[in-house]
């Protein structure tokens, strides 16, 4: 057989040509190799920033398990509609860390290291042990480089959110209710009334930025 197929140059050419015909199918039937549309592996585009699938089912399985700690019937969990407010979330936080770089908002290594440092799930007798953050890591099916990257990007959401809630006030009418309130509640129901009007003022920031940049959302992949 080997001697035929040597001395018959049409059939070698014959038999590669159909191999590599056969591979090119099954990479395509498989979904290995380029795909016509690499936009399905991602659930959003937000301008250069993506959130993947795999970032997706993360954010949700915490939510999710942070519902099941309030709720015991699936029902009242599924009314919570918690795909489209992961979804939301995901986005409303890449807006954020776009909005942050445009203003130069970054997180220093030192920021990061004193984050991680202080800790108490990475401490062992009070004291910082690199082995107990790795092991911490791996149980949490992660590594230095993703957690560090992550924690660096929480950091950068919080302080920009931080300098969007500086700028709420109070309406004149808020401030003259409070005024007419008499009694030690005064002082707590002022810190109330401006915690619930600082997340006001940055969730119309985040709504007012999202004009302005190039977001589609496949909610199919996750709905």
């Amino acid at each position: 057989m080997l001697e035929i197929m040597r001395s018959n140059k049409f059939f070698s050419v014959f038999v590669l040509s159909a191999v590599t015909f056969m591979i090119i199918i099954s990479f395509v039937f498989w979904g290995i190799g380029p795909q016509d549309n690499p936009t399905l592996s991602y659930v959003a585009h937000i301008e250069d920033e993506k959130v993947s699938v795999e970032e997706y089912w993360r954010a949700y399985d915490n939510e999710y398990k942070k519902a099941r700690e309030q709720y015991t019937d699936e029902k009242e969990i599924e009314a919570l509609n918690l795909p489209d407010r992961v979804i939301t979330a995901l986005v409303d936080r890449k807006v954020l860390l776009i909005a942050a770089e445009n203003a130069g908002i970054s997180a220093s290594d030192k920021e990061l290291q004193d984050v991680i440092t202080s800790a108490p799930y990475f401490q062992k007798d009070g004291v910082f042990n690199p082995q107990v953050y790795k092991r911490a890591l791996r149980l949490s099916r992660t590594n230095p480089q993703a957690y560090e990257a992550g924690l660096r990007q929480d950091l950068i959401v919080s302080k920009i959110r931080n300098l969007i809630a500086e700028t709420a006030e109070l309406s004149p009418e808020e401030s003259k209710m409070l005024e007419s309130i008499e009694g030690g509640n005064k002082s707590q129901l002022e810190q109330i009334f401006l915690r619930s009007k600082s997340s006001q003022t940055v969730q119309a920031y985040i709504e007012g930025f999202k004009r302005q940049l190039n977001i589609s959302v496949n909610r199919d992949l996750v709905l």
